[in-house]
């Protein structure tokens, strides 16, 4: 099934904050809570800031659950990004790489990038291949049914 890119482009940035997002695959409707808050409620403890995504939730029929992507996975987005992005020459590159390889890789990322040239590059980039991930997801998920 083909989603519309604007459901695809809110489900990407869902999971780019880290909310578990749902597709209602009959109405293309979405709802998301943070992941704290689902593991809460699948464990039966009350979470009533979400009630009413979760009652919205539990009356669908059809709907895929679209988790944000794990540590590996945005590693991997990060290091894309330095090379695919930041041109060769640049010697915020090599500074860039050197961060991610040592000890709290994802604070140093994103201190260095939001304090660069390159933080909007940075937005476009992860929200470009959030997209991806979360169209290959939703393609793969149809093959199943």
């Amino acid at each position: 099934m083909d989603y519309p890119q604007e459901i695809i482009k809110s489900i990407a940035g869902e999971i780019g904050m880290g909310m578990i997002c749902f597709l209602n695959v009959d109405t293309i409707e979405t709802g998301s809570v943070p992941c704290e808050s689902y593991d809460t409620y699948c464990n039966g403890g009350p979470d009533d800031i979400y009630r009413e995504v979760y009652d919205k939730i539990d009356q669908w029929e059809h709907c895929i659950r679209i988790e944000p992507l794990g540590a590996r996975e945005f590693f991997k987005i990060m290091e894309d990004f330095i090379e695919d992005v930041i041109p060769a020459s640049d010697i915020f590159k090599d500074i860039l790489s050197m961060s991610i390889y040592g000890r709290h890789p994802f604070h140093n990322f994103k201190f260095l990038v939001e304090t660069s040239p390159y933080r909007q590059d940075w937005f476009a980039f992860k929200q470009q291949q959030l997209e991806i991930y979360v169209r290959n997801f939703l393609e793969s998920e149809s093959e199943e049914e």
